[in-house]
C-alpha cells in the first residue's frame, strides 16, 4: 500500500511538474492575431523538400555560409508553401535562410538565391523562444488560430512565414492575406 502511495504521488508531481513546463513554454496560453504589414526584406535561401522538422541543418548551413563570406545575420526564415495536412512529408516543399540587409547582397554571390519579400498585408502572431520545444508547439497554435481569424473575418491566405528573431527570442509566424 506504501508503494502505491508514493508511486502515485511520485507520478502526480511528475504531471505537474510537465504541465508547468508546458505552461512554461506557452502551450496553454492563446495566441493573439493581428492584420499588420511586414516588410520588405531581403532573403537568402536554399530550397528544401521534406519533413519541416528537418529544417534545421539547412538554416545551420545558410548561416554558416553568410559567416563566411562576412555576414551576420540574427533572423532566420522559413517560408512554408505547402499544408502538411495535404501534403506528404518528404514532398513539402520550403524556402529555408536569412534575412540581410539590403547592403550585403552583393556579398552572397552565387552561393544562395536571394528574394526581396515585399511589404504587404499580412496575419501575424507571435511566441517566445524558450526552449527547442518552442518551435514545434508554434506552429501548432499559430496556424489554427490564423485559420479561425481568417474564417470568422472572410480573409483568404497564402503562403506562410516563420521568422525566428533569435536576439529577440520570439518567433513571428506570419500568413500572407490574399488579394
Amino acid at each position: 500500500m506504501k508503494i502505491l502511495k508514493w508511486s502515485l504521488i511520485s507520478l502526480a508531481i511528475l504531471i505537474v511538474a510537465l504541465l508547468g513546463y508546458l505552461a512554461y513554454l506557452g502551450a496553454f496560453s492563446s495566441l493573439k492575431v493581428a492584420e499588420m504589414k511586414m516588410g520588405p526584406y531581403v532573403l537568402v535561401f536554399e530550397d528544401y523538400m521534406g519533413p519541416y522538422s528537418g529544417i534545421g541543418p539547412v538554416l545551420n548551413r545558410v548561416n554558416a555560409s553568410l559567416k563566411e563570406v562576412g555576414i551576420e545575420s540574427s533572423k532566420g526564415f522559413g517560408i512554408y508553401l505547402d499544408d502538411p495536412k495535404l501534403v506528404k512529408a518528404d514532398k513539402l516543399r520550403s524556402k529555408l535562410g536569412f534575412i540581410i540587409e539590403a547592403k550585403d547582397q552583393s556579398q552572397v554571390g552565387k552561393r544562395y538565391k536571394v528574394m526581396k519579400w515585399p511589404a504587404q498585408n499580412c496575419l501575424t502572431a507571435e511566441l517566445p523562444i524558450r526552449s527547442n520545444l518552442s518551435y514545434m508547439i508554434g506552429p501548432l497554435k499559430a496556424y489554427p488560430a490564423f485559420a479561425q481569424y481568417a474564417k470568422e473575418k472572410g480573409i483568404k491566405t497564402s503562403q506562410a512565414m516563420e521568422i525566428y528573431d533569435m536576439p529577440a527570442r520570439k518567433i513571428f509566424f506570419i500568413m500572407v492575406i490574399a488579394k
